[in-house]
């Protein structure tokens, strides 16, 4: 006889009953240790209170101190007070390559990389504009990374496809790249 997956029912303070199977009520209870959390690397969006350090790292992106990930955040005004959000969906689950000072990304789903170098976005390739599939974004990534490492032209490209502010801005904070460039 097949096993019957196991069913709670949850009463909520209106009293509606709620039927919940065990992976609904798993989920349920890790959100709920992670809204009682305090630890920063539990949660997607945060007060900029000055509760918890962050520091500005580029353009709008932000580094929050105790965040076990490592993770970019950004800043958004949620019912006029600032919050630091973290710029990817959920917690993460990314994959990330490194090479030397150029680190590869992915995101949840696979289909965009972030090309960084020491931490800073510098550029992301999406699967649409470059034709990986989630099965070879690891290929991808690699690729990436020793053309960072070794293709002098193609950090020419990356730099000179970004905006102009931004591509200042990489030559600013990186002299490394800057001698690269021009």
């Amino acid at each position: 006889m097949p096993q019957r997956p196991v069913v709670f029912l949850l009463i909520n303070s209106n009293f509606t009953v709620r039927s919940m199977s065990m992976s609904d009520l798993d989920k349920v209870l890790i959100d709920l240790f992670r809204k009682q959390s305090s630890d920063v690397s539990d949660k997607n969006v945060i007060p900029a209170n000055g509760s918890v350090g962050f520091k500005k790292v580029a353009f709008d992106m932000f580094k929050v101190e105790g965040d076990a990930y490592a993770d970019l955040w950004k800043m958004e005004t949620i019912d006029g007070e600032d919050f630091l959000v973290r710029s990817s969906d959920e917690l993460p689950k990314y994959k990330k390559e490194d090479a030397g000072d150029w680190t590869a990304v992915s995101n949840y789903e696979s289909d965009n990389v972030t090309l960084s170098y020491k931490n800073v976005p510098i550029c992301t390739f999406s699967s649409e504009d470059y034709g990986f599939s989630t099965e070879d974004v690891f290929t991808f990534k690699s690729a990436l990374l020793d053309m960072a490492n070794d293709d002098v032209e193609f950090i020419k490209k990356v730099v000179a496809s970004q905006p102009k502010a931004k591509a200042d801005a990489i030559s600013s904070i990186f002299p490394e790249i800057n001698k690269i460039i021009k």
